[in-house]
């Protein structure tokens, strides 16, 4: 298993730690992310895992619509569904050398699950600031976030994707220096 697989898998399971432990009655609260409330944003990150499950295995790519209805009715059982279906996926011979194509251009599955895993992150903090749960985003996943972010530079910001930093002390904690360079508040 490569370094970047591991980091994903990590990932994953720092949401499905976080999905876990929403309250059924939470799902509607509203993120941190003006945009979306804690259903709409695990929408969007199992949209972004539908479509990596496509390009693996050379599936349909899904279509465009509602994050709230791609998290379906029980958005924790739609996440227990493309998880796994994604984790299978990734568990084939070879999957990590297969170029695919990604809004920055084609690279191998493994350089792109390096790239992104980030966003998932960032997302999972997002749901347990609006439903009241910790995070508990691993201090080193935390650090190798920001660092990939950093060297994403200003391709992280703008309408869509990331507001600007938010100010934290130098001393801040890795998670809250990563939580506030994705414009969020720690």
């Amino acid at each position: 298993m490569s370094q970047n697989l591991r980091d994903y898998v990590k990932t994953i399971y720092t949401m499905d730690g976080v999905v876990r432990r929403v309250a059924d009655g939470d799902w509607d609260n509203q993120s941190p992310n003006d945009e979306w409330t804690a259903k709409q944003t695990l929408g969007h990150v199992i949209w972004g895992m539908k479509r990596m499950h496509a390009a693996v295995t050379d599936g349909p790519v899904p279509g465009e619509q509602p994050e709230a209805e791609v998290a379906g009715d029980n958005p924790a059982a739609t996440w227990d569904e493309v998880r796994e279906n994604l984790l299978d996926a990734l568990d084939r011979h070879g999957v990590l050398t297969k170029e695919i194509e990604t809004p920055f251009g084609d690279m191998t599955v493994d350089d792109a699950l390096g790239r992104f895993f980030f966003d998932g992150l960032t997302h999972a903090w997002d749901i347990a600031k609006a439903t009241g749960v910790d995070a508990a985003i691993p201090e080193d996943l935390a650090a190798k976030a920001l660092d990939v972010m950093y060297a994403f530079g200003d391709a992280v910001r703008g309408p869509g994707v990331f507001a600007d930093e938010v100010e934290v002390p130098q001393d801040a904690p890795v998670q809250d220096k990563f939580v506030a360079y994705s414009g969020r508040q720690p």
